[in-house]
């Protein structure tokens, strides 16, 4: 055991390299590609029936879905707080909540929404916790929001299957989707055990052409060895939570489950309350569900565009309201994305994290020890 560490602790923000100018176009990127999406599909639709729509609007049609994202913030802060320490980490409430706001900020801006994980990993090792078990965490959820998905398709299997059958053009997208679920979980569950799978595949790698820039790139020609053993130690991390710790992993997967209701319930009371039909919940799930895996391989920034035209094309064919289906989604974007952008924006560029400031207290247990600058 070692005391507090007296040495200063640095403060900097959390994405050091990333610059205004990226974050900046990025942004423009995904307002763009937004905007082209509801400009071609509000073409082909009745400007009347649109404007009939845009006269149901009432203000918590946006208020509410905003509010639910950061509910979920704060159930994904414990959800943070309940892995680490199963590890021995006292995690504190305001590195958890930092690190899910601005993961999804990262989410929001790179292409696919692909940087909010990695953005976790990296913000975890800055502050001091080890990156096997910061990787082990953030992987983990990964690995329980796609089973969360599975949960939804086998729970709706029977509505859901009828659905994609009676939808034409549109079932095929939640079709698409059905098959991406099933393949992202088996590829998910193939790396959470075997995870030295990967480590080998690098040492192969490390002789290559590829191998051999990357050494350059990071200046360290055994990169692959030194990655293979942490593989080692990564698998040692998923085995004693997933296998000594299952109940811990159980609740997790339960709360994301309800983060996934969360989300779904931002678009689905406004699109009831626009379109005026009652939509049955178990439907609506499964199809929003299934929408977001596709959407999100398309490569823009925060998967802008492909999100608007999925959900579009798919809720239109179930309610057989373009018009008010394309609203909803309007409004569903601009609260959950767009208002999180400048959320999470404000966030980074105003809050200043720590380095190393997580160290092994006297009680045996990892906690943040330093004081805050």
């Amino acid at each position: 055991m070692v005391g507090p560490m007296k040495a200063k602790s640095e403060t900097t923000r959390a994405g050091d390299g990333a610059t205004p100018p990226r974050f900046a176009k990025n942004i423009l990127l995904a307002v763009l590609a937004g905007m082209l999406i509801y400009a071609f599909l509000g073409a082909f639709l009745d400007y009347k029936e649109m404007k009939r729509v845009f006269s149901s609007f009432a203000p918590w049609q946006i208020i509410l879905p905003f509010g639910l994202i950061c509910a979920i913030y704060l159930i994904d802060t414990f959800r943070f707080r309940l892995l680490f320490k199963q590890f021995g980490i006292k995690l504190s409430k305001r590195d958890a909540l930092y690190s899910n706001v601005i993961g999804y900020f990262f989410s929001c801006i790179t292409p696919s929404s692909a940087g909010g994980q990695p953005f976790q990993i990296y913000h975890f090792t800055k502050l001091g916790i080890d990156s096997t078990v910061a990787t082990n965490i953030v992987f983990s959820r990964l690995m329980v929001s796609t089973l969360s998905q599975l949960l939804v398709i086998i729970a709706f299997a029977y509505p859901g299957v009828h659905l994609i059958a009676t939808m034409g053009g549109s079932g095929l997208i939640l079709g698409l989707g059905l098959a991406l679920t099933i393949g992202t979980s088996l590829l998910l569950f193939l790396v959470f055990t075997r995870p030295t799978l990967l480590g080998r595949l690098v040492l192969r790698l490390e002789s290559s052409f590829i191998g051999r820039r990357i050494g350059k790139g990071v200046k360290d020609e055994r990169w692959a060895e030194k990655f293979s053993a942490w593989s080692l130690g990564l698998g040692d991390s998923f085995s004693y939570l997933w296998a000594k710790r299952f109940g811990i992993v159980l609740v997790d997967l339960l709360l994301h489950v309800l983060d996934h209701g969360l989300w779904a319930l931002g678009l689905y009371l406004p699109l009831r309350a626009l379109s005026g039909l009652e939509i049955p919940f178990s439907t609506f799930f499964f199809a929003f569900n299934l929408c977001g895996l596709v959407s999100y391989f398309v490569p823009t920034p925060g998967a802008s565009g492909s999100v608007e035209a999925a959900y579009t094309l798919v809720l239109g064919g179930l309610t057989g309201m373009p018009g008010a289906s394309l609203s909803a989604v309007i409004l569903w974007r601009f609260s959950t994305y767009y208002l999180h952008l400048v959320l999470g924006g404000i966030v980074y560029f105003f809050v200043r994290t720590e380095r190393k400031v997580y160290e092994v207290a006297p009680d045996g247990t990892k906690k943040r020890l330093a004081p805050r600058a």
